[in-house]
């Protein structure tokens, strides 16, 4: 009898460890549906609303500073220069600190890491124009254009990264992804130093 209750409670014992081990499977997978349902709502909220928004205010600062390269006008270096101290270079600073402030994890900050090395560049760029007006140096305004034509080049590889996360996701995007003025200020700066 004793022999009989032990085996009886011994098929009990390997019965809830089967158990257990079935429903530790399945809190994995549920874990890890979880996880990629997350990325995926994530990368959602990032191109479809975190970004745009963030491409707007980009865009209005770069269509002021297109301005000043309007083709067939000459381009006043005093007001491009009073404008990026007092307005273009402290609001795409402004622009800057809020696309850091976008809260993401994982894959998708790798994708905020890019858009944001891509527009820093164009940053970087805007200031180096500022140098090349204040000094009236032709070096400068060069060095200007190169971190224009990098911007550019890292914001096509942002979008490319975009499209392949989305793919991954299984995200539909429709149209353009975002609009931004990093592909249009690539032909300006041609600011007469001189």
């Amino acid at each position: 009898m004793k022999r009989r209750l032990l085996m009886t409670m011994m098929a009990m014992v390997l019965a809830f460890s089967f158990t257990g081990c079935g429903n530790k499977k399945a809190d994995e997978t549920t874990a890890t549906t979880e996880a990629a349902s997350e990325v995926k709502d994530e990368f959602i909220k990032f191109v479809g609303t975190d970004i745009p928004k963030m491409d707007t205010e980009e865009a209005e600062i770069m269509k002021k500073f297109n301005s000043y390269f309007a083709e067939g006008t000459a381009v006043d270096t005093d007001a491009l220069l009073k404008d990026l101290t007092d307005n273009l270079l402290p609001n795409y600073k402004t622009f800057l600190d809020d696309v850091q402030a976008i809260e993401v994890t994982d894959e998708v900050k790798a994708l905020k890491d890019q858009y944001y090395d891509a527009m820093n560049a164009q940053y970087e760029a805007m200031q180096k124009v500022e140098a090349a007006v204040k000094d009236k140096n032709k070096d400068i305004q060069t060095e200007a254009q190169k971190l224009l034509s990098d911007a550019q080049s890292k914001y096509t590889a942002y979008n490319d990264a975009v499209y392949a996360l989305a793919q991954k996701e299984n995200v539909t995007l429709n149209g353009e992804i975002a609009t931004t003025a990093t592909s249009e200020a690539g032909s300006t700066t041609e600011a007469n130093t001189e």
